[in-house]
């Protein structure tokens, strides 16, 4: 698939392994990028992707995946949400989905919530974070007010449309679809 040329402020972002990410305990945007060092495509680490052009980071080393906010607390959002609990993040939920098309092993463990969303017990949580340790890196910007928080996401979604991001990209109901099909005759676990 081919690549976006890099924008200065997303695709220059500082990168690192969410073990080693230091992030702030401020508000700000974040991105989710694959290390294309580790795995030099999307396919090479399972994943089954939507045809959409992705950004190469300027590094080099990186694929664009996916754009969040915190507009609170960074690394609440990030080491307490993206790299914890699938319940409450976007992100792990959509990675799943296109996980599972190669490895149907990655409905183990997955349930269904009151609220419809995927549920992983304790096992597979970290099997999924050690996923996402083992092929993502992370970047981030820090921001002043929601108000900007909101502006800057709004604006890299719109101009780069991160293949794992399901509101407003053109590819999104792709994915909603595909997280349609993992949630299908998943147990309820309230």
């Amino acid at each position: 698939m081919s690549t976006q040329l890099p924008e200065p402020g997303l695709a220059g972002l500082p990168l690192s392994t969410p073990l080693e990410a230091e992030v702030y305990r401020s508000r700000g945007v974040y991105a989710w990028w694959l290390d294309t060092a580790r795995s030099p495509s999307p396919e090479a680490a399972g994943l089954r992707l939507p045809e959409v052009p992705r950004l190469r980071h300027a590094s080099g080393r990186a694929e664009l995946l996916y754009v969040g906010r915190a507009r609170r607390d960074l690394h609440k959002r990030i080491t307490g949400q993206h790299l914890r609990r699938t319940r409450s993040s976007a992100l792990r939920r959509t990675l799943l989905a296109v996980l599972l098309p190669g490895d149907p092993s990655w409905r183990a463990g997955a349930a269904v919530d009151g609220r419809g969303r995927v549920v992983l017990d304790a096992e597979h949580e970290q099997r999924l974070t050690a996923w996402m340790q083992e092929h993502l890196l992370l970047g981030w910007a820090r921001c002043e007010t929601k108000d900007e928080v909101d502006a800057l996401e709004q604006r890299w979604i719109a101009v780069h449309q991160p293949v794992l991001n399901t509101e407003a990209t053109r590819h999104g109901p792709e994915l909603t679809e595909l997280k349609r099909v993992f949630r299908e005759g998943l147990p309820v676990r309230t």
